[in-house]
C-alpha cells in the first residue's frame, strides 16, 4: 500500500498535476501495474544474475535533477516536501536501468539487421525526399488479452485528459509507457511519414505541432502521441563554404549611385568563376573585400541566403543580395551534400526490433507469473 501511495505521489509530481484525491484516483490502476511490471522485470534480472550499481543509479539521479534544474540536494528536498521518500525514486531508476540491462543480454544478440534491409530503407528514403519529417514523442500501454483493453482504454484517456490539461508528456512516459523510448520520455526524435505503423500514420497526418493525439488501438496495445513539430525532409543539411564580395551601398547614396553600385556587382558577377577569381575580380570592380563563410550548415543560413546558395553551382557567383548597407555576391566554394545515415538507419531498425522484442518478453512474464495484489 505504501508503494502504491508514494508511486502516485511520485507520478503527480513528475507529471505536473494537481495533487488531489480524484487525479490519485485515476492515476492508481497504472501505477499499479507498472509496480507489478517492476516487480517481475527485477525478478527476471535476479534469476539471470543481472544489476546495476548505486553509483549508476547515483547519476541518473543527478541527470534528472539537473533536467529539473536543481542540484540534487534542492531536488532531494522538493520529494521530501511532497512525501515521497528518495528511495521510491532510486528503486523506480533500479527497476529501469535492470531491464535496459536484461533486454541488451537476453534480446540485442539476436537482432541481426542486414544490409539489404538498410538499403532498402535507403532507397525508400531518397524516393520520398522532400515529404514531411514528424518530431513525436509516444506513450505506449500494452494489451498481452482482450480481458485487459476496456481497462487499459481508460487508462490511455485518463492521461490524455491529463496531457491536455497540461500534464508533462516526458515525466509521464517515464512513469507509464511501456515502450523503449520510456527512459527518453517517449522521444522518436524526427521520424518520416510512413514510418509508424499505418493506423498511427493516419493519426499524426491529421495533427498539428503541439497537439496530443486520442488514444490509438494498435495491434498490441494503445498509443499516445504528441506532434512536437514537423518540417520538410532532405537528404541531408550540406555543409557549405562560401565566399561573399562585398559592395558598400552607403546610407546617404542617392537612388542612382546605389543602382551604378549594383551594376558593378553585377559587371564583377560576369567574370567570377571560382572563389579564387572573385578575389581578384573583387578589387578590380571596387568592392570593398571578401569574407569567407567557412562550413557553414544550410540551416544555418538566413532563409534568403539560403535559397541563393542551396542549388548554385560551385564557383558560380550568386545574383546581387542586400545584406544590410552592402550589395553582396555569394559564390559557393565547396558543398558537401551529405547523405542518408546508414548508421542512424541501423540504430533504429534495431531499436524497432527491439522494443517489440522486449514487449513480448514482458507479456511472457506476465503471463507465467501468479501475482498476489494487497492494496
Amino acid at each position: 500500500m505504501l508503494d502504491l501511495a508514494m508511486r502516485t505521489r511520485l507520478a503527480i509530481l513528475s507529471g505536473g498535476l494537481e495533487d488531489a484525491p480524484e487525479v490519485r484516483q485515476r492515476l492508481r490502476p497504472q501505477v499499479l501495474r507498472t509496480l507489478v511490471d517492476e516487480r517481475l522485470q527485477m525478478q527476471e534480472a535476479v534469476r539471470l544474475d543481472i544489476s546495476v550499481t548505486e553509483s549508476q543509479i547515483d547519476e541518473a539521479v543527478q541527470r534528472i535533477a539537473q533536467q529539473n534544474r536543481l542540484d540534487r540536494q534542492a531536488f532531494m528536498g522538493v520529494l521530501q516536501r511532497n512525501g515521497i521518500l528518495p528511495t521510491v525514486l532510486r528503486e523506480q531508476i533500479r527497476a529501469g536501468l535492470t531491464w535496459q540491462l536484461v533486454i541488451n543480454a537476453r534480446l540485442r544478440p539476436s537482432i541481426d539487421i542486414t544490409d539489404e534491409e538498410i538499403d532498402a530503407v535507403v532507397e525508400r528514403i531518397r524516393a520520398e525526399s522532400g515529404g514531411l519529417e514528424y518530431r513525436v514523442s509516444e506513450i505506449f500501454l500494452a494489451v498481452d488479452n482482450v480481458l485487459q483493453e476496456d481497462e487499459v482504454a481508460a487508462t490511455a484517456q485518463r492521461l490524455v485528459d491529463q496531457l491536455r490539461g497540461g500534464a508533462n508528456f516526458a515525466a509521464l512516459a517515464r512513469q507509464f509507457s511501456q515502450s523503449a523510448t520510456a527512459s527518453v520520455g517517449g522521444d522518436l526524435g524526427w521520424i518520416r511519414d510512413g514510418q509508424l505503423a499505418e493506423e498511427l500514420s493516419q493519426v499524426l497526418k491529421q495533427m498539428r505541432p503541439g497537439h496530443i493525439s486520442r488514444p490509438v488501438q494498435t495491434f498490441g496495445g494503445v498509443y499516445l502521441l504528441w506532434l512536437q513539430d514537423q518540417r520538410q525532409r532532405s537528404l541531408g543539411d550540406p555543409l557549405i563554404s562560401l565566399k561573399q564580395v562585398i559592395f558598400p551601398l552607403p546610407p546617404e547614396a542617392t537612388e542612382d549611385q546605389q543602382r551604378a553600385i549594383v551594376a558593378q556587382a553585377e559587371a564583377a558577377r560576369a567574370r567570377i568563376n571560382s572563389c579564387p577569381v572573385a578575389d581578384q575580380i573583387s578589387q578590380q570592380f571596387g568592392a570593398a573585400g571578401t569574407r569567407d563563410l567557412e562550413g557553414r550548415r544550410l540551416s544555418e543560413l538566413p532563409v534568403e541566403m539560403g535559397n541563393l546558395v542551396s542549388t548554385l553551382p560551385i564557383g558560380q557567383p550568386s545574383e546581387p543580395l542586400r545584406i544590410r548597407d552592402a550589395a553582396v555576391l555569394l559564390v559557393v566554394c565547396a558543398r558537401d551534400e551529405g547523405d542518408v545515415d546508414r548508421e542512424a538507419i541501423l540504430n533504429s531498425l534495431v531499436n524497432e526490433r527491439l522494443s517489440l522484442l522486449a514487449r513480448r518478453y514482458l507479456r511472457d512474464l506476465r503471463r507465467a507469473a501468479n501475482v498476489d495484489l494487497r492494496v
